[in-house]
Parts: structure tokens; sequence; C-alpha cells
């Protein structure tokens, strides 16, 4: 009996259900084991795993999908620390000096060297007094060039517009008429533009009060815009009447020169 046979009766047993088929009994072996293979009965509990065979060789590599969209990006993650600066290296060898470039235009000419020589001095050796209010009187002329001085009415008149500078400096002593209160007294000398305004430009005076006969020094300097063909003078502002008087040789000495 082969497999095909065996279905065959199978089936016919599981329809039959009875037991018609082995009324005679001729097959009575046969009909048993077909009742027992078609009342199948309650499935036994599964046996235990077996041991995992061995792992069989690796099959061929397939092809590589498609790449996938892009996904979304990301949010920015918080910048990190910056780290320490590290040393200076060391300077590198000079480069080569490029060449020259072109030469530049020429400036416009300045102005004639000669017109800032511009100067005066003067002095005097007398012991001669001055009332206030009164111009001082140099009586002698060191030198001069473009700034000239009278001494008949102590007048520097100086020709060109600029700035300048002055330094003077006058021996003095206090010469008050009234010798019964000879009260102490600080002297003083201005510098004044005296043409074509009287304005005042500078105030010196002695260091201390000085009682009668006492002798001082007044010196001072300035720094002032001359108007071109204004006049300037030292004149005594003490409130009383002074007297110059010679320290070795000179009793009184101004310059002036022109630096703009």
């Amino acid at each position: 009996m082969n497999q095909d046979n065996l279905e065959d009766i199978m089936r016919d047993c599981c329809k039959e259900r009875n037991d018609e088929h082995c009324k005679d009994k001729k097959d009575d072996c046969l009909c048993r084991v077909l009742d027992c293979v078609c009342k199948k009965g309650v499935t036994g509990p599964t046996g235990p795993t077996g041991p995992t065979g061995a792992t069989g060789r690796q099959g061929v590599t397939g092809p590589t999908g498609a790449t996938g969209p892009q996904g979304i990006t990301g949010p920015t993650g918080a910048t990190g620390v910056t780290g320490v600066t590290g040393p200076t290296g060391a300077t590198g060898p000079q480069g080569i000096t490029g060449p020259t470039g072109a030469t530049g235009a020429t400036g416009p000419a300045g102005e004639d060297a000669t017109t800032f020589n511009s100067y005066a001095m003067v002095h005097d050796e007398t012991n001669s007094t001055v009332s206030h209010n009164q111009p001082i009187l140099f009586q002698n002329t060191n030198i001069s060039n473009k700034i000239s001085y009278n001494p008949a009415t102590g007048d520097f008149t100086i020709p060109e517009e600029g700035i300048y500078i002055i330094h003077w400096w006058i021996n003095v002593r206090h010469t008050d008429s009234d010798y019964s209160t000879c009260e102490p007294r600080t002297l003083g000398v201005e510098l004044h533009q005296f043409w074509p305004s009287d304005v005042l430009i500078a105030h010196s005076s002695t260091h201390n009060k000085l009682t009668c006969c006492d002798t001082g020094t007044i010196s001072g300097n300035a720094i002032f815009a001359a108007l071109p063909g204004a006049s300037y003078r030292l004149i005594n502002t003490s409130g009383i009447d002074i007297s110059l008087v010679p320290n070795d040789l000179y009793s009184a000495a101004v310059s002036i020169t022109r630096i703009v």
C-alpha cells in the first residue's frame, strides 16, 4: 500500500465514521488502523527544543537600497566655551622690501622764511624815574629787524600780522615821595597795545611788597597776536613813581620775536 492508497482509505474512513466498512471483518486489522488514524487524539505537550544547529554560511550581500529622504535638521547646539589663547609664536623673518612707490606731487611752496624774520631787543642802563601810568623808555637798541622801537615814546611798532612772544625784566625802586608813611607796595608793569586802540595784554609785578628805597625785579612774558602796524609799550602801573636801578650794567631789557 503506497502513500496515495493510504490517503484515499483515510478519507473514506473519516467520511463514514462507523463500522459499516468493516462488517465482514475481512480487513479488521486495517480498519482498526484507519479508525485509530481518523480519530485524532488530544495534542501532546511540546517536546523540549533541540540544540541549535550550526550557523549556515552567510549568503551573498544583496544590492544597496535607494537612499532615503534627508531628515529635518536638528536644532543648533549651544556654543562651547572658548579655549585659552595660546602663546604668541616667534616673529618670523622680515620680508623683502617692496619696490619704492612713485614720487608724490610737490606740495605748494611754503611762506618765505624771511617773513618770520621779525625781532627786536632793547635795554636801558639809566636810573631814570618813571611816573605812574607812563611808558618805560629803554634807551638802547641791541638789534632789530622789521620791528622798530622808538626810545622817545617807548613804542614797539610791528609791521606784520602774526603771533609774537615778548620777554621783559626791569629792576625798580620804590620812590614814594611821602616818606612819612612809606607804605609797602607791590610794584607792577603792564604790556599794552597802544595803537590803534589801548588793549591790556599782560601784567607783571615784584614778588614782594617794597617799602620806600627797597629794590626789586619785575619780569614777565606774553604771547600775543599782533595787528599789522600796531604799536605796543610797557607801562608803569604801580600807583606810584618808580626808578630804574642798574644791576651791574643793565637796568631793564626787552626782546620780541615773531613765532607764527
